[in-house]
């Protein structure tokens, strides 16, 4: 797809209505950023949203959160999956940032990689959302599969794909790219049964299956 029309894309996109589970996040402090990313691996949106307003009400610092019991927070956690290593996550991140950090989150993806649980998606997450810094395209199961139909990427592995996004999309729209395609992928461009008729940039899909009739 030629530049101008990524370009196009993304300003469409960018009207949609809604907003993903990050960018209701995105007033948060860093560290609550950072935690309901790693909460949200492998976890949709609708578990983990509630999931972290109840484990922040009940742990409102960090200090209070690095200092609970991880039966308890398994408890409030079970619900998103693999909560018996996400509590070990939870709970040694939170000490290592007031250990070595002081309480602050880094803002650099060299640094975030370095922390239990962390991977490039919630690293990418955590400098986008959390520090409004162009370093990185989160990409997460909504951003793959938009991407791939549009044609600007062919890979599976989330890596290869923000490789490839970070290489076709100019830097000023990096901020923007995985809100805009986590919201369109969970409203309109489903995995199974995407809503094509209804898909304000059908035009510059690539989709070989596109689903065009409202049943």
């Amino acid at each position: 797809m030629a530049l101008k029309d990524i370009e196009k894309v993304l300003k469409i996109l960018a009207k949609q209505q809604g907003v993903s589970m990050l960018g209701q996040f995105r007033k948060y402090p860093a560290w609550k950023i950072l935690i309901s990313t790693i909460l949200s691996a492998r976890a949709n949106d609708d578990a983990t949203i509630p999931v972290s307003k109840e484990l922040f009400r009940k742990y409102p610092t960090l200090r209070k959160l690095s200092e609970a019991n991880p039966n308890d927070i398994k408890k409030i956690i079970k619900k998103t999956v693999y909560y018996n290593n996400k509590t070990k996550y939870i709970l040694n991140t939170a000490k290592i940032l007031l250990d070595k950090y002081d309480g602050k989150v880094p803002d650099t993806m060299e640094e975030l990689l370095t922390l239990p649980g962390v991977g490039n998606k919630v690293a990418g997450c955590v400098v986008v959302y959390a520090h409004n810094k162009p370093e990185a395209i989160p990409v997460d199961t909504h951003v793959a599969v938009v991407s791939r139909r549009l044609g600007w990427t062919k890979h599976e592995n989330p890596d290869k794909i923000m490789k490839d996004l970070m290489e076709k999309i100019p830097k000023k729209y990096w901020l923007i790219v995985n809100e805009v395609l986590v919201v369109h992928g969970r409203e309109i461009c489903f995995k199974r049964n995407p809503r094509c008729f209804e898909c304000p940039i059908v035009k510059y899909c690539e989709y070989d299956e596109k689903n065009l009739k409202k049943e």
